[in-house]
């Protein structure tokens, strides 16, 4: 299955994005801005991944929240729900709690 990557930043581009995988069948990898856990804020971004997940259950992707160099964001995220995070360097601590929490840390597809 194809696994495009997109870059979204609301839920505009999400629905759009979501729309298109649905069309074509496609499994799409949702991928927020560098940093946006400090500028959206968790609750937005958990918000955002459970909304799309209402509104397309039928269309499988992965939304990826990045979250820099921010443990603390990180953690808020996936206390909101995000289910997979980046972080601009890898941080085994987050990625030991986000397994424990049944979320995951990736790295940035490029």
């Amino acid at each position: 299955m194809d696994h495009p990557v997109i870059l979204v930043r609301d839920w505009k581009q999400t629905e759009a994005a979501l729309l298109a995988a649905r069309a074509s069948g496609t499994a799409p990898v949702l991928l927020t801005p560098e940093d946006a856990a400090s500028f959206y804020g968790a609750g937005y971004l958990g918000a955002l991944q459970e909304r799309a997940r209402e509104e397309f259950p039928d269309v499988a992707f992965t939304l990826i929240v990045d979250c820099g160099d921010a443990p603390g964001y990180a953690l808020a995220c996936l206390r909101a729900g995000v289910r997979t995070l980046s972080m601009r360097t890898w941080n085994e601590k987050i990625a030991d709690i986000a397994r424990q929490m049944g979320a995951e840390l990736v790295r940035r597809p490029s």
